[in-house]
Formats: C-alpha cells, sequence, structure tokens
C-alpha cells in the first residue's frame, strides 16, 4: 500500500502549526507568563525557541522525511535495538493524549455553556458527571478526523480551522484592546522586570513552555515530516515557530486586559481560563459572545493539536505493525479514552485521586512534564548522535558553518538544556 503524503507544502505547515498551536499557546501561555513576572519572562522564552526548540523541531523533520515512516520504524531503521526507545516515545504521547482531551473536554463544554447564555462554575460542572459527556464528544471529533486520513482528515481539518483560530484570536485582541483595563494589563505583559531573568525558575518555565508549545519531542513533527516530499525544513520549521510565538503572544495581548479590566489576578495559574476568564467575561458588555468565541477558539486549539497526538500512535500500527487505519484508529482511540478516563474522572463527582492529588494533575506532572522531556531527551540524542550527519545534512541544506552549529546544538545543547529543565522539574516539585 503506497503510503499517505501531504498535499502541498501549505497543507503540511498548516497542519504543523496545528499541532504546535494549542492549549499550550492560548491557556498555559499567558498564566505562565503571569506567574513569571510578566514580560520578563518573554526574553528566555523567545532565546529558548530559537536556539532549543527550533533545531528539535528540524531535526524532527529531517529524521521523519529521511526515514518516510513512523517513530518506531524510524528508530529501528537507525538501529535495531533502539525499537523500544521509538515505542517509550509513542508511549509518551498516547499518555499525554489521555489527559489533554479531558482538558479539551472541558473547554467545549464552557463553548456550550457560553452558547446557550448559561456559564457554570468550573466546581459546579467538575461536581458532577458531565464533563464525561463533553470527554467522549471530544475523542470521537478526534477519532473522526484522524480516521479520514492524512490529507482527507488532518490536512482539511487543518486548511479549515487554523485561519478560524486565528481570525477569531485577532478579533478578541482588538476587543480586549478597548477595554479599561487595557493600558496596565498590557504593562504587565510587556514590561520587563529584568531582575527575574536572575531567577533559574524563570527560565527553567521558559525552556518548558518552549518544548510544550512547539510539540517537539514526542515524535508528532518526526510522523508529520514522514509524509513530506521535498520543500525547505528550515524555511517551513521557521514559519511554523514564528507563527506559534506569534499566537502565544497575541494570546496574551487578548488575556491580561481582560483580567485588569476585571481587577483579578495576571497569575492565576489553571484557574486562569476555566475560573478567572470567565468573571471576566460576565463583566463586560458582549461578554456572552466574547466568552463563546474564546472558548470556541480554544477548541480549536485543542482539537488540532490532539489530533496531532493520536497520528503518532496510529502511524505506528500501520507502518510498524501493518494495520489498516481505520483498524488502527480505532483500537488507538478505544486505548487513550480508556487512559485517560481516570483523568476525567477525576474532575468528576467521583473526585478520583491518588494521596489526595487528582488524577489528572498526577498525569500531567508524570507525562506532561518528566515524561515530555525524557521523549526530547531521547529524540535529540538518537537523531544528534546516530542518525548520519551526512543524512541530516542533506535534508537541511548541506553541510556548511550553518549546518555545523545546528549539529553543535542538537547534540550538546539541546540535552543540556533539557536535563537542567528535568532536574529543575524535580526541585520545584520536592523543594
Amino acid at each position: 500500500m503506497e503510503r499517505e503524503q501531504w498535499s502541498s507544502m501549505a497543507g503540511f505547515i498548516l497542519a504543523s502549526i496545528g499541532s504546535a498551536v494549542g492549549i499550550g499557546n492560548i491557556w498555559r501561555f499567558p498564566y505562565v507568563v503571569g506567574a513569571n513576572g510578566g514580560g520578563a519572562f518573554l526574553i528566555p522564552y523567545l532565546i529558548s525557541v530559537l536556539l532549543f526548540g527550533l533545531p528539535l523541531m528540524i531535526l524532527e523533520f529531517a529524521i521523519g522525511r529521511s526515514a518516510a515512516t513512523s517513530v518506531v520504524s524510524t528508530f529501528q531503521s537507525i538501529r535495531q535495538r533502539f525499537a523500544f526507545l521509538g515505542l517509550a516515545i509513542v508511549a509518551v504521547v498516547t499518555l499525554i493524549l489521555g489527559y489533554y482531551l479531558v482538558i479539551a473536554s472541558w473547554v467545549l463544554a464552557y463553548a456550550l455553556f457560553f452558547v446557550l447564555n448559561r456559564p457554570v462554575e468550573f466546581g459546579a460542572f467538575t461536581d458532577s458527571y458531565l464533563p464525561l459527556i463533553f470527554y467522549l464528544i471530544s475523542g470521537l471529533a478526534v477519532f473522526v478526523t484522524v480516521r479520514s486520513g492524512v490529507r482527507e482528515g488532518i490536512e482539511r481539518s487543518s486548511r479549515f480551522l487554523i485561519p478560524i483560530l486565528i481570525v477569531i484570536l485577532l478579533i478578541l485582541v482588538v476587543v480586549s484592546l478597548t477595554e479599561p483595563g487595557a493600558g496596565e494589563g498590557i504593562r504587565f505583559y510587556l514590561s520587563p522586570d529584568y531582575s527575574r531573568l536572575t531567577d533559574p525558575t524563570v527560565w527553567i518555565a521558559a525552556f518548558g513552555q518552549a518544548f510544550f508549545s512547539l510539540s517537539v519531542g514526542m515524535g508528532i513533527l518526526l510522523t508529520y515530516g514522514s509524509y513530506l516530499r521535498g520543500g525547505s525544513l528550515f524555511k517551513s520549521a521557521s514559519i511554523i515557530a514564528a507563527a506559534d510565538m506569534l499566537i502565544a503572544v497575541l494570546a496574551g495581548l487578548m488575556i491580561f486586559p481582560l483580567v485588569f479590566t476585571a481587577g483579578l489576578d495576571p497569575a492565576a495559574g489553571v484557574n486562569l481560563v476555566f475560573v478567572t476568564l470567565p468573571s471576566a467575561f460576565a463583566d463586560i458588555q458582549f461578554g456572552m459572545l466574547l466568552g463563546t468565541l474564546f472558548f470556541t477558539m480554544l477548541f480549536v486549539a485543542a482539537l488540532t493539536s490532539a489530533i496531532s497526538m493520536l497520528e503518532v500512535p496510529v502511524a505506528t500500527m500501520i507502518d510498524t505493525y501493518g494495520y489498516s487505519r481505520r483498524r488502527a484508529t480505532l483500537l488507538v482511540f478505544i486505548a487513550v479514552m480508556l487512559i485517560g478516563l481516570p483523568s476525567a474522572l477525576s474532575y468528576t463527582a467521583l473526585d478520583l485521586a491518588f494521596f489526595g492529588t487528582p488524577v489528572l494533575d498526577l498525569a500531567d506532572y508524570v507525562f506532561g512534564t518528566i515524561g515530555l522531556i525524557v521523549a526530547g531527551l531521547i529524540l535529540s540524542v538518537v537523531g544528534g548522535w546516530f542518525v548520519g550527519r551526512s543524512r541530516i545534512c542533506a535534508e537541511i541544506g548541506g553541510c556548511g558553518w550553518q549546518q555545523t552549529v545546528y549539529m553543535a546544538l542538537i547534540r550538546y545543547c539541546v540535552p543540556a538544556v533539557l536535563l537542567i529543565t528535568l532536574a529543575g522539574s524535580f526541585f520545584l516539585v520536592t523543594g
């Protein structure tokens, strides 16, 4: 059977932007900025994206396009004994998807609540079993898209959804900047407190956000690269990274003026989207409409990212184990929904917890933080040290001095930064 491919470079770029732009940009980025001193955070974040996130993105694309197959088969082609490392990466992204769909389902529910002009407090929502219904709906939306294939499902949905996301975001930014608290919010957001740059926790947060936001290290970009033929990987990766950063920055321009207008806490953490912002929408003119647009946009972002995550294990089932796309998608979908069920139940009336901590929170730390960093380490070390340099250079445009710098970043700097981030993540929890 002939392997699927993107219909065009534009389709590949839009799908990759859809993968990178998710909850991490619109939900996580603003509250991480708020919790790390506002504008000061943008400096280490930009450095992290350009020097560490972008090289790892290009590496994934290069390996994927060169091998023209999914994660496990690619790792087998590098060294037969590396197959288990590929399986580890697939396992991480599958486990992340399990709880990611839970958060996506909350966003979908809130979008519907605002459409019906009946916003619900987060506590009341999660004290019921209603979240399980939206969890199933969100999972089915992802399942149907991936089951339709690379061109007809992933690429077509990205061509439709990404422009919608951008248009809604721009509308919300314009409206937000007209609010009374816009000036104070922008000053907090874009005025750096340079003293925070000496705080190592700010840099650790920036490194973590860059990797989380760009979707690097999960095998997604390797898989997407395997469907690509021709074109400049550096140019494509630069466009994707720039779009990812721009949307994250615009999200902050949209959120902070609303937060300051309502007199709320800009460092509200994970409560920012589901508690703080609904309160802000309730206090401003046309708040129900703006809330509808916001949560619709956030669900679109979550959906495109979830689609890319599901494609990783599905592509592995197809390429490595010979399943048809329909059967592979069904089996993986069932597995993901079962894996994510404990996380979903942890924010329902059942209140499923482990030693007092909701299962979803544990999953986010173990898989979404530690697991993601470990997966990135595996990719950078295997790709940088065990894939032939000439093979990578052939994909990224030669072996001149620029490529030498690039290889040095991949071999030494990216693993070092990931190890520091990993150690910092342990320290922040145990400390």
